[in-house]
């Protein structure tokens, strides 16, 4: 395509091509956004819908009040002119004057190496004369196309008319971008103040380096939301500082998935204790301090959101909040909900705001399935309680009294269900231990439940049960596996590396008295030893010293001492089966680390 384009892109002239190629984009980034659930724009503007006239005469009033000029069939801004009117240039980066390297990356393709065009050098491109291949409009100055910055102006102006409340965009378009603009829409409406507020987004950064192709940490929309929901990724943005550079990492997704797991289960929770029994006396002192709780909550997330959007902040204020509302949990079947089922109220709201939404999930025949569901957990929790009481007789009995109001769900067509219990107690009837009844038991919560889009929990006393994603479930539970995996790999090298001192220690020991130094590691330095072993003369007829003596016979006395604790920790094995018995459990425990 490069090479084609290199040899033939001057000759194409036809606008639907251009266009084509932008709708594609353009419908690909909107797919995007509502996959995202971000809300789509009230109006949509195109530069090529522009072209009709109204740039040009944009432009063309610039020129005529004297800030800008014509050049080489090209039109540049005149930033002295503009500045002797008694406007400022670079309100969001002021600086003395920018950078050749600065206006370079601000006007790409339209920058020129012919300075000669402009009055000054930092002046910049409202109409660049188009070059054989590239998309061109007539103008009074000849064919052309607009500047990056000239379009924004002329959008905005024809749709927001004389005034702009708020502006925003990423940090990095402030200069030049965004201060050329500005400069522009202010000489054309003849004001020194256009827009009010400047919101500048933070960059994106891949494991804490800012994303680039060239950096080779550069990841799509589609390829994120490929393993993490929609949800999940805007908790990921929420949880950090809009204005800031934002992270994209293992750690960040996983935070926000760890607080979107606690909110849903905070709300799957508070629907499953509703439908069973709580108290509805009036509140007592647990109650009043929740709802205390909530009302400094809601101040605190005021708060925040005044200042600067701290959704951050928010997230964690709320996180807070549910924390504590297991203290009622905990409480039932005395606790009053009613509290609680404020909070949940105030939370959902929070999170509606901010676009997170569905934490809580509802099947379409809901209500036959919620009854089925709980017929069929609690004839799995009445079946590990006669498995603890080694009562396995009484297990059929409990599955014919459950057995009518599962078998409603297979007419209310809900087939899989009743599937999934006809397995379930066919099982049991195979059970002859208490512990098979357990075994079958966990297989219910961990495998029949997930495959039917159900998170089941067993507590202290009793258990909980709520929808939630069958993908989801899994994939936590391929992640427990796998954190497992590699706290018992981890384990295993930290023995590993005991072991192999060890058996380092054990072969030093092993070495008789008399060879420590004839046999050590530093026998290369000496020539002659005495009939204990010390050395008598060194490698080079080097002088003993008395220190050196002192020294070579605490290491003979140390090895006389090892060397007899090592004999003992042989035993009948003797030093070479106790030497090649470490070496064995070393061998094993590196086959184990490649397996």
């Amino acid at each position: 395509m490069g090479k084609l384009d290199k040899e033939r892109g001057h000759t194409v002239t036809d606008h639907a091509i251009f266009n084509a190629h932008s709708r594609h984009f353009e419908n690909e980034y909107f797919e995007d956004m509502d996959n995202l659930g971000v809300l789509r724009p009230d109006v949509v503007t195109r530069i090529s819908d522009f072209m009709d006239g109204r740039v040009q005469s944009f432009i063309e009033k610039l020129v005529e009040q004297g800030n800008a000029y014509a050049s080489n069939g090209s039109v540049y801004f005149d930033i002295d002119g503009f500045t002797e009117k008694g406007y400022s240039y670079r309100k969001l980066v002021p600086a003395a004057c920018c950078t050749a390297a600065e206006m370079e990356e601000g006007e790409g393709a339209l920058a020129t190496d012919d300075t000669k065009e402009k009055k000054n050098p930092n002046d910049f491109v409202l109409w660049k004369k188009s070059k054989p291949g590239e998309p061109a409009w007539d103008g009074v100055w000849g064919p052309g196309r607009p500047g990056w910055h000239i379009e924004c102006s002329v959008m905005a102006t024809h749709i927001m008319e004389e005034y702009l409340d708020i502006h925003a965009g990423g940090e990095d378009l402030k200069f030049p971008h965004h201060d050329n603009e500005m400069a522009q829409s202010e000489a054309y409406l003849e004001r020194q103040q256009w827009c009010n507020y400047f919101w500048h987004a933070g960059h994106l950064h891949i494991q804490g380096l800012k994303m680039s192709k060239s950096l080779k940490n550069f990841i799509t929309i589609r390829q994120a939301m490929e393993v993490h929901t929609a949800r999940q990724l805007r908790m990921m943005f929420l949880m950090q500082q809009w204005d800031k550079g934002m992270n994209y990492s293992d750690d960040a997704i996983n935070m926000a998935r760890a607080e979107e797991r606690k909110l849903k289960h905070f709300i799957g929770c508070l629907k499953f204790f509703e439908r069973h029994d709580h108290s509805k006396a009036p509140a007592g002192d647990r109650e009043k301090t929740l709802l205390a709780d909530l009302d400094n909550c809601k101040k605190a997330v005021d708060a925040a959101l005044k200042d600067n959007f701290n959704t951050s902040k928010v997230i964690a204020e709320i996180s807070k909040l549910v924390g504590t509302c297991y203290n009622s949990y905990d409480a039932l079947p005395e606790a009053c909900l009613e509290p609680v089922s404020k909070v949940r109220d105030f939370v959902v709201e929070i999170l509606g705001i901010f676009g997170v939404e569905k934490l809580s999930i509802s099947p379409e025949n809901e209500a036959a399935s919620t009854k089925a569901l709980d017929a069929f957990a609690n004839l799995r929790e009445d079946v590990r309680k006669l498995a603890r009481d080694k009562a396995i007789d009484k297990v059929a009995e409990a599955v014919k009294q459950a057995a009518p109001q599962v078998a409603a769900a297979k007419s209310a067509g809900l087939g899989e269900l009743s599937d999934a219990f006809k397995s379930f107690s066919d099982d049991l009837a195979g059970c002859t231990t208490p512990q098979d009844l357990l075994k079958r038991c966990d297989e219910v919560r961990d495998k029949d439940f997930v495959q039917l889009g159900v998170r089941l929990e067993d507590r202290v006393v009793g258990f909980v049960w709520m929808y939630d994603e069958t993908k989801a479930m899994v994939r936590e539970a391929q992640e427990a596996e796998e954190k497992k995996a590699e706290a018992k790999a981890e384990k295993l090298e930290r023995s590993l590396a005991e072991k192999r001192k060890a058996l380092a220690g054990a072969v030093q020991s092993a070495i008789a008295p008399v060879d420590t130094f004839s046999k050590g590691a530093s026998k290369a330095l000496y020539a002659e030893f005495d009939e204990t072993g010390l050395p008598t003369k060194l490698v080079g007829d080097g002088e003993i010293s008395k220190a050196q003596q002192k020294d070579w016979k605490k290491q003979l006395t140390k090895q006389e001492k090892d060397f007899e604790k090592l004999q003992k920790q042989a035993g009948d094995l003797g030093v070479d089966g106790y030497l090649a018995k470490l070496r064995k459990e070393v061998d094993d425990m590196e086959a184990q680390l490649k397996n």
